[in-house]
């Protein structure tokens, strides 16, 4: 063995062509961070319709009070007419 036999560059390992790419840390961090704002772009658009849906059930709930309230007037007035 020479003195210069552990400066040899190593060969190379055969690649299979068909393989997957190799996975990268970066791009699964990416990836990571892309869902985490996808899930936070959900999470707003959740409370932003949650809260219109409260309201909608709010309004719906008055008219419902109102109209049932008119109806007892009308019901009313018309049995004394």
């Amino acid at each position: 063995m020479s003195t210069f036999d552990m400066y040899k560059t190593k060969k190379k390992r055969a690649v299979d062509p068909n393989a997957p790419p190799r996975p990268n840390l970066l791009s699964h961090d990416k990836v990571i961070r892309d869902q985490k704002a996808i899930l936070d772009t959900m999470e707003r658009q959740i409370a932003i319709l949650k809260s219109r849906v409260e309201s909608l059930e709010s309004k719906a709930l008055t008219q419902n009070n109102y109209l049932s309230t008119l109806h007892q007037h009308v019901a009313r007035a018309s049995k004394k007419g």
